[in-house]
């Protein structure tokens, strides 16, 4: 049986990612977008999880950064319907959370979310995340 070994393009590697951050406390989610933006990626923000059904099919981001305490919609259906939506399927999409348990991992692996971030954002975990989505061989081409 031959083995197959996926190594990451080079040039897939230099692309800018396309991050939605959703976030219903505005001042978290600009921080959040400048930060991202230090990174070279292309980031759009917006703050309940109406806008971030129509936005995510409007920018179609490579990631999305979604809170999971907002009112109305919140992270988790949010989740849910983006997974129910196949133009969306490539999308990665990070929790963002102050809770940090394992009940809580659990609970957005099981509702979808690929990766757990815990708040306050700590801008070299986030720069990880991101450079771990950038490299995936897996990654949307647009």
């Amino acid at each position: 049986m031959t083995k197959m070994i996926i190594t990451p393009d080079r040039d897939t590697e230099l692309l800018p990612l396309r991050v939605l951050v959703v976030d219903d406390n505005v001042p978290s989610a600009q921080t959040l977008e400048w930060t991202i933006e230090t990174f070279g990626d292309e980031v759009r923000s917006c703050h309940d999880g109406r806008t971030a059904l129509r936005e995510a099919h409007d920018f179609l981001p490579d990631v999305i950064l979604l809170d999971l305490a907002m009112p109305g919609m919140d992270g988790i259906e949010v989740c849910r319907q983006l997974r129910k939506d196949s133009s969306l399927a490539g999308v990665k999409i990070i929790a963002q959370t102050g809770h940090a348990g394992p009940e809580h991992k659990r609970m957005t692996a099981a509702a979808g979310f690929d990766l757990h971030l815990v708040k306050p954002v700590d801008p070299n975990v986030l720069a990880d995340m991101l450079h771990l989505l950038r490299t995936n061989p897996l990654r949307r081409h647009r």
